[in-house]
């Protein structure tokens, strides 16, 4: 399952691994591009709330060892070109996930209390 940044920090605001509960509640691997990686690395290195997050994800994604796709260019444009082969998607952006659902994906939103959608 490919997951986005916007799962990835709105999961972890809500106190929720979604790394373990993709894999436990889904039964599927997550995968991130280096795209995220990037996006992750920005936002922990900036005082917002989100940047404890993104520093909380950087280190899940090592301790987990998840698969990093090398695609290191805009996330959704990725994911988009990713449609055709992967199946499955998890992201909480509302037009992403309608653009990805009009290619034929199979796209999950997580909510504040872990639950997919």
């Amino acid at each position: 399952m490919i997951v986005d940044t916007s799962s990835i920090l709105f999961a972890l605001s809500n106190k929720i691994d979604i790394f373990d509960a993709i894999r436990k509640e889904l039964n599927m691997d997550p995968m991130v591009s280096k795209g995220v990686i990037n996006e992750l690395g920005k936002a922990a290195s900036g005082s917002k709330a989100n940047g404890k997050y993104a520093k909380v994800a950087l280190q899940l994604i090592d301790k987990y060892e998840i698969k990093t796709d090398p695609g290191s260019g805009y996330v959704d444009d990725w994911m988009l070109s990713k449609a055709k082969e992967a199946v499955n998607f998890c992201t909480n952006d509302t037009k992403l996930r309608k653009a990805l659902r009009e290619k034929g994906a199979n796209v999950y939103t997580i909510s504040r209390n872990g639950e997919f959608r």
